[in-house]
């Protein structure tokens, strides 16, 4: 079966299945919903890892993906498992900072890939509270997408370093530099600009580079 928050491609299957795809912040929320369908109560355990999931797809409410139905979901959740939503998240993205993980291990934690129309990017997002620890290893990070590009022959390779704190994204590139001044209204896109509001890749990031190729 499937059950998805994203939007679906071509999928084919063999035999009919299950397919549960709600426009929510959180696959936990339909997850939650099931659980209400079937008349179960969740573990205080499972509870807390659901009410973590939720506060972390939607950057603690703060992603434009985000719903009331997210944040009702995850109220109940929390109140199931005896938890505060507030110290949940602060745990959540401090332990997101990076700590003694090398550069590739940050990246590789929610990396994506993308073509569009005949443009080929990787797309990498990390969410944190302290943005600044992050870009003082900005050349490391740098370092990293510019292999990566040369590598897999990638028009851009980008790092979305998301700061709850300052509820937007500090956007490292390589690539089409020209691209991401007219996908964003950037003036002075080096290597670093900084997006206010813009949390979500999915629905701020790839929109405004599918918008401008077309």
């Amino acid at each position: 079966e499937i059950i998805d928050h994203h939007r679906l491609a071509d999928i084919q299957t063999k035999n009919p299945i299950i397919v549960r795809n709600e426009p929510v912040g959180s696959t936990t929320t339909i997850v939650a919903g099931m659980y209400q369908d079937k008349g179960l109560m969740p573990t205080a355990k499972m509870a807390g890892l659901m009410a973590a999931a939720i506060v972390s797809d939607t950057v603690m409410f703060k992603s434009p993906t985000c719903t009331q139905r997210d944040i009702d979901v995850a109220n109940r959740m929390a109140r199931i498992a005896n938890i505060s939503l507030k110290e949940l998240g602060q745990v959540i993205f401090s332990a997101s900072g990076g700590g003694a993980k090398s550069a590739e291990e940050i990246f590789r934690t929610d990396y994506k890939e993308f073509h569009i129309a005949g443009h080929n990017l990787a797309v990498s997002q990390v969410t944190c509270m302290d943005s600044d620890q992050l870009l003082q290893r900005k050349g490391e990070f740098l370092q990293l997408m510019e292999s990566l590009q040369k590598k897999q022959g990638f028009d851009m390779v980008i790092l979305m370093i998301t700061d709850v704190l300052l509820e937007g994204t500090q956007l490292l590139f390589v690539g089409d530099r020209d691209s991401i001044r007219q996908a964003f209204n950037v003036e002075d896109a080096e290597d670093v600009v900084f997006l206010p509001k813009v949390m979500s890749r999915k629905k701020q990031v790839i929109p405004m580079l599918s918008a401008l190729w077309g």
